[in-house]
């Protein structure tokens, strides 16, 4: 077994846990929804997440290439696949909890840890792609460089704010944002 099919052994398993961490809270909230209202700001974050979930598990296989691993570059390249996975957790109330009555409710006391964390997954993120070599960060194209500084600004800023409309734009903006990196940058196994 080569080293890269070795390690990615784990770095599938924190993906496949914070994607099934995000398939079980959907049931959840399929299953609650008479005793606990949906919010659709949430309901985008959810979908949003697991598609960042599904692009990081995509995007690793451009490790595929490295020889030289080394144990500290492989708890580097397994620091994002848990953003992801902590963000899944964050998502959603812990399991059996009936105190929440709405999920905006708990997306709101949650939100500040929640774009704490994923505002990470960005600079994380670019060192990982300059980390695959000059060349390789370079092809990306000025498109990468802007749509990271934008995402890491705007995930900060939601941190910050409580503000309903700012959310409720922010996570369209980040549906669009994975849609259009999934076709524009990512779309072959290159």
């Amino acid at each position: 077994m080569d080293p890269f099919s070795y390690l990615s052994v784990l770095i599938s398993i924190v993906l496949a846990l914070g994607m099934t961490r995000v398939l079980q809270g959907l049931g959840e909230m399929l299953q609650a929804r008479s005793h606990r209202r949906v919010y659709w700001v949430h309901a985008v974050w959810v979908l949003n997440i697991f598609l960042f979930l599904v692009v990081a598990w995509w995007v690793f296989y451009r490790w595929r290439f490295e020889q030289n691993w080394t144990f500290f570059l492989f708890v580097f390249v397994l620091i994002s696949p848990t953003i992801l996975y902590l963000c899944s957790l964050l998502l959603f109330p812990r399991e059996g909890d009936m105190s929440v009555r709405d999920y905006k409710t708990h997306y709101y006391a949650n939100h500040r840890a929640f774009f704490t964390v994923f505002a990470f997954f960005v600079p994380v993120d670019v060192v990982d792609t300059l980390l695959k070599g000059i060349p390789h960060f370079a092809a990306q194209g000025p498109q990468y460089v802007a749509a990271s500084i934008i995402l890491f600004s705007t995930t900060a800023a939601g941190a910050i704010t409580h503000n309903e409309t700012y959310h409720k734009f922010f996570a369209i903006y980040c549906l669009c944002h994975i849609v259009w990196i999934s076709f524009a940058i990512f779309h072959t196994l290159q």
